[in-house]
């Protein structure tokens, strides 16, 4: 089945295309406004045939990069022009010939926004092709239509801090809250461009198909995962993480050309992901369209545009593609839209930084990686760990069991302090993945939580890795025979065995929690086995308020290098009978934050966690008796109750 394929890139996903779902004040037409301004239009430096003068039979030339940064020309010839009923409005469907495309095999992928003139005007650009069928032919996409990227506001992140948000509005219902914006919370918000794609295009050849996306920087197989999150199959090289022997640089002035090659990158630097494609046309005040269908979809962005060289064009019986680097930052994406993108050159926005510092400890050998993801909440949460992930695994060159212990330090406008998690993992099959899975919820919880945008946004990673399993077993615990005093504090023994190591035994203590009687459970276990829910959630009773608190929340969730020792027990019964005779029901409802409750017990001394620098395996449940009628209180302990336990030497 003969299919059609953009010449670079595919339509975007869902997690994507949300990004644009607020822009219903874009109005289409020919004087679109936004609060009473009007866009500017856009008027390309060469002059423009209509779609309504382009007729079959007409013939003209197409300009392209197929090596280094020359731009060449090839002929085309015009087959039709097939209605469309969504965006663009109508597609040029051309025959490609000459010398160049004998060289290339055909219309390649890469060659998306290729100019297409029809003597001397501008016509469109090339967007589309077929795969395993004449690689020749092609589709254009209308310049008309190019130029309607331009008919919605741009979203260009600024350099400055986001504002703080306060803790707590003002009233029930804030009072800066406008009649219109209230208006459009309550309706069902769609994103003008969302769905705006017409499947008659696809009706064409039954199937959408992804181009190539280069990935560079990290594991092939995190390249693939990376490639299935943007819809695209993937080119695990290309993107060029420097020029020669420098970092990327910000570049003015750059004279734009259509035909030249050009990339677009939502990650840069030691790690990169983008696309190479073409240049279709510039405007004098720096403005331009390229690439003739979507990069990823997203309405609004701040991608980086770049320079690029072209090594070659791979042929194919698929369909040939262009191979090449991308080079320095000439500028910005700020339109992502069904029928191209658009941008500025001369411009650039804030990005999400990341660093990365890993040892392998079996090697001895250190690594330092350094990249940047485009200020967008939705690509942070779904690239930035996959990137992470996959430059470790590509530093580590290899992929399996093992053992990581990581540490990842937050920071933003509204973490003044910054904010960190460090945590232990271990796998005997892929320890890269499980790791993953934590970046994922704290990139997520981070970026897009509901209370406060983190701008600039950056998160620096230290993680060391090794082939042996960094675990530490719970063997046994010794509990002194004999009756308690609830408040009293009792002494107890953990056997503790490192993998393939001799056990050793310490000795801890814990405080007999004072409403505690009967039989209650000494419990010492690993951190997250066994871990209690968050019961206020579940039930309904309360929930996470601000930023502060939702970090409190993720600070209580246990992690795997914790040892957690905690007693607990039946309320005692005078206890019991005096809160129904209250019949209060603040004080039957247990909606206390999970992190209150643990600080609570951690204060009282019935729970202790120790922080480990191996991943505590383990779960060991022993019954103490607890005397209700004796009196409270015990002797107190000699030993400190802030102690951090190594156990062994670090990883």
């Amino acid at each position: 089945m003969n299919r059609l394929k953009f010449a670079a890139f595919h339509f975007p996903s869902l997690a994507v295309i949300s990004l644009c779902v607020l822009l219903l004040a874009a109005q289409s037409g020919a004087e679109p406004r936004t609060g009473g301004k009007r866009y500017a239009p856009f008027v390309p430096t060469d002059p423009i045939m209509p779609i309504s003068e382009v007729k079959p039979g007409m013939k003209g030339e197409c300009r392209t990069v197929i090596r280094g940064g020359e731009i060449v020309s090839f002929q085309a010839e015009v087959l039709d022009v097939i209605p469309n009923s969504g965006v663009p409005s109508n597609l040029i469907f051309i025959r490609a010939s000459g010398p160049v495309i004998d060289r290339t095999g055909g219309i390649a992928a890469g060659m998306s926004g290729s100019p297409f003139y029809i003597n001397g005007k501008l016509a469109g650009a090339i967007g589309y092709g077929w795969l395993f069928s004449r690689h020749d032919m092609g589709l254009v996409t209308p310049i008309e239509d190019m130029i309607e990227i331009w008919n919605n506001p741009e979203t260009i992140p600024s350099f400055a801090p986001a504002p703080i948000i306060a803790r707590r509005p003002p009233s029930a219902v804030s009072d800066d809250i406008e009649a219109k914006w209230a208006a459009l919370l309550s309706r069902d918000i769609r994103s003008p461009d969302a769905g705006a794609v017409s499947r008659d295009l696809w009706a064409l050849s039954g199937d959408a198909l992804s181009g190539r996306v280069f990935v560079s920087g990290v594991s092939p197989r995190m390249a693939e995962r990376i490639g299935g999150i943007l819809g695209r199959d993937v080119t695990p090289f290309g993107g060029g993480g420097s020029v020669g022997d420098r970092p990327k640089l910000a570049k003015y002035g750059v004279r734009l050309v259509p035909g030249m090659a050009v990339g677009a990158s939502v990650a840069w630097g030691d790690v990169e992901i983008g696309a190479i494609g073409t240049l279709t046309a510039a405007a004098e005040d720096g403005r331009f369209v390229a690439f003739a269908h979507p990069f990823m979809g997203t309405g609004p962005t701040s991608a980086i545009l770049t320079e690029t060289s072209i090594s070659g064009v791979i042929p194919g019986l698929n369909s040939p593609f262009k191979l090449g680097t991308t080079g320095d930052i000439i500028g910005i994406v700020t339109q992502d839209r069904p029928q191209g993108i658009g941008g500025r050159a001369g411009r650039f926005a804030p990005a999400a930084a990341c660093s990365i510092e890993m040892t392998d400890v079996d090697s001895g050998r250190k690594y330092s990686r350094k990249f940047q993801v485009v200020q967008d909440k939705y690509l942070i949460t779904n690239l930035m760990g996959l990137s992470i992930a996959g430059c470790v695994e590509n530093l580590w060159g290899r992929s399996g069991g093992g053992s990581a212990r990581i540490t990842a330090a937050y920071s933003g406008n509204a973490l003044p302090g910054g904010w960190k998690r460090t945590n232990v993992f271990v796998s005997e099959t892929d320890v890269v993945s499980e790791m993953l899975h934590e970046f994922n919820m704290l990139n997520q919880a981070l970026s897009v939580n509901q209370f406060q945008e983190l701008r600039p946004f950056g998160v620096d990673v230290e993680v060391e890795v090794t082939q042996e399993p960094r675990v530490l077993y719970i063997e046994d615990v010794t509990v002194p025979k004999g009756v308690l005093r609830p408040g009293g504090r009792v002494s107890f023994d953990i056997t503790l065995r490192p993998w393939r190591k001799d056990p050793y035994v310490r000795t801890y203590s814990l405080v007999v929690p004072k409403n505690v009687t009967g039989i209650a459970e000494l419990l010492v276990r690993g951190g997250g086995i066994g871990e209690e829910n968050a019961e206020y959630m579940e039930a309904g009773w309360r929930s996470i308020s601000s930023l502060h608190i939702l970090l409190e929340e993720i600070d209580a969730k246990e992690t795997n290098d914790q040892m957690v020792m905690e007693i607990r027990g039946q309320e005692a019964l005078e206890d019991q009978i005096n809160r129904s005779r209250k019949g209060d029901p603040d004080d039957l409802m247990n909606d206390k934050l999970k992190s209150e409750i643990r600080q609570e017990k951690m204060d009282e001394g019935s729970m202790r966690v120790i922080r480990t620098n191996y991943y505590v395996d383990g779960l060991i449940n022993k019954l103490i008796s607890v005397d209700g009628s004796a009196p409270q209180g015990g002797e107190p302990s000699d030993e400190p109750e802030d102690i951090e336990e190594p156990a062994e030497p670090a990883v």
